[in-house]
């Protein structure tokens, strides 16, 4: 083969030596030599890359190795959670993926809480899973993982006791740390349960959002989470500090319960935003029902901030402790303009819209009734309403409902002026609570019907705030 070659290269006749090579050959010799050389390259980099891989996956193995470690150092096997954390060695950034769950004696494999209300057995240990990647690993490549075992340094229960695991996480699913939880015996069952010893008690929730109350006497049980900062943060019932009642624990069993609290949205709150007059006076002890969630809710007083649990669709509030049809107790429709129905001119009243929170803030303005009153002595320093019998189309209120007021900035005449939720209402005013006597109506604010006088006279003292434009 090589003497052919070396025959068509150095040809002997002279004549066959001018002649060269033709196209074809030298195409054929550039392909052979590309062929070879495409060959050569692939192989070296192959070589290169299986390489750095192994110097990847070594590297891998010694965090895996390494996050097993500081796992089995960690004094109490509660505080072993789940996390995620990056290192960058050699100029690769590696992801150190942990997954920590407890293995009970029934079996259940659970990060934070059990599935099931009972059957769960006592917790056994704690399960850490580990996992390694890193930048440009190949598509074929699988994570280094890692497995171990973790025992308490002491038993977590006897035959005789059992467990609370507690879960939090926010609206997003997240886990949240940190907070405070407290368990104490349910007294409002037949069967609550005893207080819990100091080395019972469980700690502040971990990086996986868990607590864990350990030897729990059988009983029922009450679960509280709070902030130690006091931020206002929410549940979807709209409680600052959540409580959730109940828990039963049975000896050699697991009890779990979960939570969702996150951050409140603020909503700028604008009380009596239909009014413009001068200063209006807001009660003391007003009620804002907010509707939206999973049952209406309420809050008391007229801070210019109220924090809410995030809610996508948002939320709409009516001034005034609103109860809707088959509420226990009584039904209270009067404060909710869009109740009442169309008034003599075929008008409704409007209706404040649902609100989202955009980047956790938004403005609510919030409409009331507002009306002015004579005091029924000049110095009367304590003003108050009471829901009276329906007037006018109110839809009514079942349930009595009172607000009081601090007398601020009369007028020489003794005229003051209030804004109510929406309803009919009787008032008086007096130098105490104790001392109180019907007040005169002197003229009313706002887009309003008009008064509808309990008795006859301007003396009367009942009054009907409707939402529903006159005309």
């Amino acid at each position: 083969m090589l003497q052919l070659l070396s025959d068509r290269l150095r040809p002997a006749d002279p004549a066959d030596r001018d002649a060269g090579l033709s196209l074809v050959e030298v195409v054929v010799a550039l392909l052979v030599f590309a062929v070879i050389t495409v060959g050569s390259v692939v192989a070296v980099g192959l070589t290169l890359s299986i390489s750095s891989d192994n110097r990847s996956r070594e590297v891998a193995t010694n965090l895996a190795s390494e996050a097993v470690d500081v796992a089995r150092g960690t004094s109490d096997v509660i505080q072993v959670a789940s996390g995620q954390t990056k290192k960058s060695v050699g100029g690769v950034m590696y992801t150190v993926k942990q997954t920590a769950s407890w293995q009970t004696t029934s079996g259940v494999d659970a990060t934070c809480t059990p599935a099931a209300a009972s059957g769960n057995g006592s917790l056994f240990y704690k399960h850490v899973h580990i996992e390694v990647e890193w930048d440009g690993m190949r598509s074929s490549d699988s994570p280094v993982r890692s497995e171990t075992i973790l025992a308490p340094n002491s038993r977590l229960n006897d035959q005789d006791t059992g467990t609370i695991l507690v879960g939090v996480k926010d609206d997003q699913g997240a886990p949240v740390p940190g907070l405070v939880v407290a368990v104490e015996p349910d007294t409002t069952t037949s069967s609550p349960g005893k207080a819990l010893t100091a080395g019972s008690k469980p700690g502040t929730t971990n990086a996986d959002g868990c607590a864990v109350a350990i030897k729990v006497l059988p009983g029922a049980y009450k679960v509280t989470i709070s902030r130690s900062d006091a931020a206002p943060w929410r549940d979807a019932a709209q409680a600052a500090a959540p409580v959730k009642t109940g828990i039963v624990v049975v000896k050699g069993d697991s009890a779990g319960v979960t939570f969702t609290y996150a951050a409140g949205d603020d909503y700028a709150v604008k009380y009596a935003s239909n009014y413009s007059g001068p200063s209006v006076l807001l009660p003391d002890d007003l009620k804002t029902t907010v509707l939206g969630g999973p049952a209406p809710t309420t809050t008391t007083g007229t801070p210019s901030d109220v924090f809410l649990f995030p809610l996508a669709t948002g939320y709409r509030m009516v001034a005034g402790d609103y109860r809707p049809t088959g509420t226990a107790g009584g039904t209270c429709l009067s404060p909710d303009p869009s109740l009442w129905p169309a008034n003599a001119a075929g008008k409704t009243a409007p209706v404040q819209p649902f609100v989202a929170a955009s980047d956790g803030k938004a403005a609510y303005p919030l409409p009331m009734g507002v009306v002015t009153i004579r005091l029924a002595a000049g110095t009367d320093s304590v003003v108050r309403a009471t829901s009276s019998a329906a007037l006018n189309g109110d839809p009514g209120c079942a349930v009595p409902q009172t607000y009081n007021f601090t007398v601020k900035n009369k007028t020489n005449s003794g005229e003051v002026t209030l804004a109510l939720p929406y309803g009919t209402w009787a008032i008086s005013s007096g130098g105490s609570t104790s001392t109180l006597r019907g007040v005169t109506l002197s003229g009313l604010i706002g887009s309003l019907l008009g008064a509808i006088l309990g008795g006859s006279g301007t003396s009367s003292n009942v009054v009907s705030l409707d939402p529903r434009p006159a005309s």
